[in-house]
């Protein structure tokens, strides 16, 4: 049984990635704030940025693949700690990228709709130029770049990102201190009868987290590599996706306010347009993406799980 080394087991996608190949790999993986309860694999507690320790651990499993779920996501937060988010989501990628290549064991690393600058009117291709406007988005661009000077590894970009993470998990805050991810806030903020602010000035496609863990593991195990976009075929705004979800969960949509960005008070700059194109994956790959009401389905179980 080959060996899957992720780094992030306890975040969202590392999580649900976990369970899905836990079947066909042996599952190593590390967690810095949130330790994961599963009743299989190797997990360690490990700051991505311990080098010594990296090394150490990888070198020590020498796994055939390596998966980087972890990073600095919260884009406000990176906008205000630009040198902590270079180092985690870029130097610490570099050096894992350079152990991965000494093993010779391939290198999954996760990237986002940030690279582009979110002024095209239609939803971004692979081929697309990455025109970054905020630092978040500059350090997943850079981290990039780095994992591809090796082509037979794989970077994969997905938008905004939703699920469900046990609430033993979701509970502890990430180190960017976000407790937890946009669905889970608002389902929890719309079942306690607390009003929301969602911002309309933003459309995106979003994925579903066992959908994006499923693409991830499709790729791998057909051993494909380069660039692929993860996104269902969705344009919506996080507004209007908000009040899907409270539909579909029978929860009070009238608690979600629609606000722009800068009534929110934001101080980061980000793009109108996060829509990404993922026609290369499924026409290349033969892959399929859960439509909306299957992505909603699956989060409404897990929620009341």
């Amino acid at each position: 049984m080959k060996k899957l080394f992720i780094f992030g087991v306890g975040g969202l996608v590392g999580y649900r990635i976990s369970l899905l190949a836990k079947n066909k790999f042996e599952i190593f993986g590390s967690y810095n704030e949130r330790k994961p309860n599963f009743g299989f694999g190797n997990m360690q507690k490990l700051n991505i940025l311990d080098e010594n320790k990296v090394k150490k651990i990888l070198t020590l499993v020498d796994p055939d693949y390596v998966i980087i779920t972890s990073a600095l996501s919260n884009v406000d937060y990176c906008e205000s700690h630009k040198e902590e988010a270079e180092k985690v989501n870029v130097e610490a990628v570099k050096k894992i990228f350079e152990l991965c290549e000494q093993l010779g064991c391939k290198l999954i690393h996760i990237s986002s709709d940030s690279v582009f600058d979110g002024t095209k009117k239609n939803p971004y291709v692979e081929e697309d130029t990455p025109e970054p406007i905020n630092v978040y988005g500059k350090t997943k661009l850079d981290s990039e770049k780095i994992v591809l000077e090796n082509p037979n590894n794989l970077v994969i970009r997905s938008s905004v990102l939703y699920g469900w993470l046990p609430d033993y998990l979701a509970k502890i805050p990430s180190s960017s201190m976000k407790h937890n991810n946009f669905s889970q806030w608002l389902i929890q903020n719309l079942r306690n009868h607390k009003d929301v602010n969602i911002i309309t000035d933003e459309i995106s496609s979003p994925i579903l987290a066992d959908d994006l863990a499923n693409s991830i593991m499709h790729l791998i195990n057909g051993d494909f590599n380069g660039l692929y976009h993860s996104s269902p075929p969705i344009q919506i705004s996080r507004f209007d996706f908000s009040v899907k979800i409270a539909n579909y969960l029978e929860l009070d949509e009238k608690l979600i306010h629609p606000v722009s960005n800068k009534e929110l008070g934001r101080n980061v700059t980000t793009g109108g347009n996060k829509c990404l194109d993922s026609n290369k994956i499924c026409k290349e790959t033969g892959f399929k993406f859960l439509d909306l009401n299957e992505s909603l389905n699956k989060l409404k179980k897990q929620s009341l799980e």
